[in-house]
């Protein structure tokens, strides 16, 4: 594997979309996108789209969010997977960090959990009520 370029993109779709718009004009081909985030995916996956490139044949992202999982259960051949990280789980990690700084003990190591999303699994994750 070869990594092109790596830039930051503030967890943010309108910055995915530009970082990805220099991207498409830098590169000829490019054979995959990691976006880190299922936002940023979308901003990528819209940069993609306008400009009519068929080389990328896939793009991950992270998060679940709906338009991620979305895509997945519609067959988009780009988007085969993404990730969740579970409102639960945050607050877990968020209530765990918090009651050790009160009691001036170390920080507790990442605690995350996530499951993999794909066309096996997607309408476990897919809530389309949700603002994420």
């Amino acid at each position: 594997m070869k990594i092109l370029d790596a830039k930051y993109a503030n967890w943010n779709r309108d910055d995915a979309f530009k970082v990805m718009q220099d991207y498409l004009t830098r590169f000829k081909h490019i054979d995959a996108v990691w976006a880190a985030a299922a936002d940023m995916m979308i901003g990528v996956l819209k940069a993609i789209d306008q400009a009519k490139r068929s080389d990328i044949k896939e793009v991950f992202g992270g998060a679940g969010s709906k338009k991620a999982v979305k895509r997945i259960i519609d067959g988009d051949p780009r988007v085969k997977a993404d990730v969740s990280y579970s409102p639960k789980f945050i607050y877990d990690a968020i209530k765990l960090t918090a009651d050790a700084r009160l009691k001036g003990d170390k920080l507790p190591p990442p605690i995350i959990p996530s499951v993999l999303i794909t066309k096996d699994n997607p309408k476990q994750f897919y809530f389309p009520n949700s603002s994420f």
